[in-house]
C-alpha cells in the first residue's frame, strides 16, 4: 500500500490540474441560443470551395457560410483563455447540429443534383476565424455540403434545421446559385 500511495497521489494531483486548465462555458440561455441561430440563419450564404476557387473545374461540393456574434459567456472564456498559454477555441459551435431536413439543387444542364450520403459526409459546423462584423466580434463558420454529381453551376435550395443541445431550432431556407466562375478576380 506504501507503495501505491505516491502513485495515487500524483494522479489526484494531475487530475486535479489538469480539470482546473480547461474552463468550459456557461450554459447560455434560450433566448442567447435563438439570437445564435437567427444570426446564423440571416447570415447563411452559399459559396464555392477555396478549392473550387483555386482550381475552377466541375466540383462535388460546395459551403455554406454564416457568423454569429459571441455570446457574453463565450467573451469571458475568451477573456479568461487570453491569460493562459495555449490555444483557445469556443465549443458553442461544436454543440450546433445541422441536419438538411429538404434539397431542390440542378446542374448547369438542368439535371437534378443529390447530396452524398450524409452517414458517410456528416454535416457539422466548422469553426473559422473571428472577425469584427459590424463592430461586434463574431465567429465565421460553415458546413460542407457534397453532392452526388459534380457540377460547374448549380442553382435551387436546401433547407437546413440547426439545432443548439437538442433544445432550441431553427429551419432555414438558403437559396443556392453559385458557380465554379464565382469571385474571379
Amino acid at each position: 500500500m506504501n507503495r501505491l500511495f505516491p502513485i495515487l497521489i500524483h494522479a489526484i494531483l494531475f487530475s486535479n490540474c489538469h480539470n482546473d486548465s480547461k474552463h468550459t462555458l456557461d450554459r447560455i440561455s434560450v433566448s442567447e441560443q435563438l439570437n445564435v441561430l437567427d444570426a446564423l440563419g440571416s447570415h447563411m450564404q452559399p459559396s464555392i470551395t477555396d478549392l473550387t476557387e483555386a482550381k475552377r473545374v466541375p466540383t462535388n461540393q460546395f459551403l455554406l457560410a454564416s457568423y454569429y456574434p459571441l455570446t457574453p459567456a463565450e467573451v469571458k472564456a475568451m477573456e479568461i483563455a487570453s491569460k493562459q498559454q495555449g490555444s483557445f477555441a469556443t465549443d458553442l459551435a461544436d454543440r450546433i447540429h445541422c441536419t438538411l431536413t429538404h434539397v431542390e439543387l440542378k446542374n448547369e444542364k438542368s439535371e437534378e443534383v443529390s447530396l452524398a450520403d450524409t452517414v458517410q459526409n456528416p454535416l457539422y459546423l466548422q469553426r473559422f476565424g473571428l472577425w469584427d462584423h459590424d463592430n461586434t466580434t463574431c465567429q465565421n463558420v460553415g458546413i460542407t455540403i457534397q453532392t452526388g454529381q459534380f457540377f460547374s453551376k448549380l442553382k435551387g435550395t436546401v433547407q437546413l434545421k440547426l439545432q443548439i443541445d437538442q433544445e432550441t431550432e431553427k429551419l432555414i431556407d438558403i437559396p443556392i446559385e453559385i458557380s465554379i466562375n464565382d469571385n474571379l478576380k
